[in-house]
């Protein structure tokens, strides 16, 4: 089930007992995380994908599920100005230095996206790192387009039938990859045996513990699969037939 806006959790925070409370008591493990959502850090500078995704994305002012993202730790400066909004900003270093956090929203699935801004002193060197959660399924309606492979951000996407891009659903400890072997490219080869069967309609992560389509298996495990490339359900299709997508 993905996040609901509306069943948002409100945050409060005693200093004196170090941990924070929620509507219902939490205290987080041992690093920030869910229990479902696989988390998901990245560097949009070098990826098409993952900016058109964050172009679509809501400023908003944290709440308990940003909080999530960065742990107890780092909580306390998500409240914290840029140093362009504010030279005098806890989150300020040195003057023109910059450690501050910005919070969004997916408008489509309402997840919580938190960037954390580093800027040297002097601005010789800037950077942002995206921190998200996997959505658990596409939107209500949607179905699968097309899927992504993002060498460039090591991530996964889904463009759906509405032209809407989502990183593909992933619960937490199966993630995937390409271009070897093992557990990432089995979890990706059955996930596109689910896609191929139900037409695009199913992409739910969770799949059976059996072995995979060799054919799927053999192409997601090689050198192909290993770049940034689109593949179509069409292609897909293919892919679990013939083994490859040409």
């Amino acid at each position: 089930m993905t996040y609901q806006y509306e069943r948002d959790l409100h945050l409060t925070h005693d200093p004196a007992r170090g941990y924070w409370n929620f509507v219902l008591h939490i205290e987080p493990p041992i690093g920030p995380g869910s229990a479902l959502n696989a988390a998901r850090r990245f560097d949009p500078a070098a990826s098409r994908y993952a900016a058109e995704w964050l172009e679509r994305l809501v400023p908003c002012d944290a709440d308990a599920l940003h909080v999530t993202l960065v742990g107890p730790n780092d909580a306390p400066n998500l409240w914290h100005p840029c140093v362009r909004d504010d030279p005098d900003s806890p989150a300020a270093v040195s003057g023109d230095g910059c450690a501050c956090w910005q919070t969004y929203r997916d408008p489509l699935t309402w997840l919580p996206v938190a960037a954390h801004h580093h800027r040297t002193v002097g601005g010789d060197h800037e950077s942002w790192q995206h921190l998200t959660y996997a959505p658990l399924s596409l939107t209500a309606g949607e179905r699968l387009d097309a899927l992504v492979i993002d060498r460039e951000a090591d991530l996964f996407w889904v463009r759906s039938d509405r032209g809407n891009l989502h990183l593909l659903p992933e619960t937490q400890g199966a993630g995937y990859s390409v271009g070897h072997g093992g557990g990432g490219p089995t979890e990706l080869a059955r996930m596109i045996e689910k896609i191929v069967r139900s037409e695009g309609a199913d992409v739910t992560p969770g799949t059976p513990a059996e072995l995979p389509n060799r054919r799927v298996y053999g192409w997601i495990s090689s050198k192909a699969a290993d770049r940034t490339q689109e593949l179509t359900l069409d292609q897909l299709k293919l892919l679990c037939h013939t083994g490859s997508v040409a």
